[in-house]
């Protein structure tokens, strides 16, 4: 949604910058979204969605982040049928070595501006042939890296801004902040 309620990449597309009250607005979308809900996946969805709309995504995973594997929880967004979330599958983090180092350290990595490590480790799941650029901020809970936020834009979409990466940070604390008590139910 857009402030003037239009399609989210109508709204990415006339944005300057991420100003104070855009920052605001954006948290407190999540929070809203995500007050009612009382189980893990449905706080994870309500997030996802919020933090795709704000974003202008084409789409959003998040991910836990257990045992040295990453664990798809929810996808929102512009997936094929093939791409759904099977709740048994488990990633290395081996795998991801350069990004998951970022996200350890409680780092954001976004394709263009961290190197053509990161890129590379992400080629089968984000081809640039379908997205302009990723991003994946960490879901820090209790000081913690419990998970990450993983977003792309569509091939006709900018790619995302160092503003975007920022309030995608914002976004992912505000789920952080839920994490303990609904990890513990998981």
């Amino acid at each position: 949604m857009t402030e003037e309620g239009g399609h989210p990449e109508a709204r990415y597309t006339h944005r300057l910058a991420w100003g104070p009250s855009a920052r605001m607005r954006a948290r407190s979308r999540l929070r809203d979204a995500i007050d009612d809900k009382s189980d893990l996946l449905t706080v994870v969805e309500a997030a996802a969605s919020v933090i795709r709309e704000e974003l202008a995504a084409k789409t959003v995973t998040v991910t836990l982040l257990q045992d040295d594997y990453y664990r798809d929880l929810v996808k929102v967004g512009d997936y094929a049928p093939e791409e759904a979330v099977d709740p048994d599958e488990r990633f290395p983090a081996s795998d991801y070595p350069q990004a998951t180092a970022r996200l350890l350290a409680h780092q954001a990595y976004v394709s263009g501006s961290d190197g053509k490590e990161v890129v590379q480790e992400h080629l089968q799941i984000v081809p640039p042939d379908r997205v302009s650029g990723f991003m994946g901020v960490p879901i820090v809970a209790a000081g913690e890296v419990r998970g990450e936020v993983f977003a792309t834009r569509r091939a006709s979409e900018p790619a995302f801004t160092e503003d975007d990466v920022s309030v995608a940070r914002d976004l992912a604390t505000e789920l952080g902040i839920s994490f303990p008590g609904l990890l513990s139910q998981d």
